[in-house]
């Protein structure tokens, strides 16, 4: 079912032009890319034949990783770094005149931008609140930048890094209590850090060892955050 959501979705997008870009997750098959527009699907198309030209300008064959049906359909299975690029397809087909039976070579082509991407199976989100001095000033911002460079240290044993850091102040009223201004601060951590490869030795897609070093922040390293955070604050 899913790969046919994504066959329409890939038609539906090529009826505006231009090179579709597609994302695919390392080691997962890519979606099934056609070779033809969404009004040409819709017509019937004589004589069609598919070049396929993958990133490296050769023309792509059917073998264990690369998947071409005879209408021209193509699936890259196990996707790595290395296959990203542009995928081109050009479309050949005939018109034929049915009085005259006189034939035309049509040829329309299609481009096709993929690229591999990495996700981790595990991140660590954090989310916490502290008192500041006030919501006004460059104060907190400061603070912010500083307080980023030091956990991406802490944490840089472990190839991870902070990524999508985010605050904001607001002035919260406690009760029996005035008025507090408050830290509201967001961040994830990420395993993949520069240098993040030189930790995998061996292995081929890392997953257990960057796992494994999320999970030494969350248990490891949170006690030295939640100090830092309680220093600067």
């Amino acid at each position: 079912m899913r790969a046919w959501v994504l066959l329409f979705a890939v038609l539906w997008y090529l009826t505006g032009g231009g090179a579709l870009k597609i994302y695919v997750k390392l080691h997962r098959n890519s979606p099934i890319l056609v070779c033809m527009d969404f009004k040409r699907a819709e017509k019937e198309t004589v004589d069609p034949t598919y070049l396929w030209i993958g990133p490296n300008e050769k023309q792509l064959t059917g073998n264990y990783r690369i998947n071409i049906t005879e209408t021209g359909k193509l699936m890259v299975k196990d996707f790595l770094e290395p296959l990203s690029g542009l995928y081109t397809c050009t479309l050949s087909y005939k018109t034929v005149r049915a009085e005259t039976q006189e034939e035309k070579m049509v040829k329309q082509r299609y481009d096709f931008m993929i690229f591999a991407y990495r996700e981790p199976d595990y991140s660590y989100q954090m989310a916490v609140r502290f008192t500041t001095k006030s919501c006004i000033g460059r104060y907190n911002d400061l603070l912010f930048r500083v307080l980023k460079k030091i956990l991406d240290n802490l944490i840089s044993d472990l190839s991870c890094h902070v990524i999508e850091p985010s605050y904001k102040c607001h002035v919260v009223k406690v009760p029996k209590n005035g008025l507090i201004p408050e830290l509201f601060i967001a961040f994830q951590v990420n395993p993949f850090a520069p240098g993040w490869r030189g930790a995998c030795k061996d292995s081929i897609d890392c997953e257990d060892i960057t796992n494994h070093n999320i999970l030494q922040v969350r248990i490891s390293k949170w006690c030295d955050i939640e100090g830092i955070f309680l220093l600067l604050v």
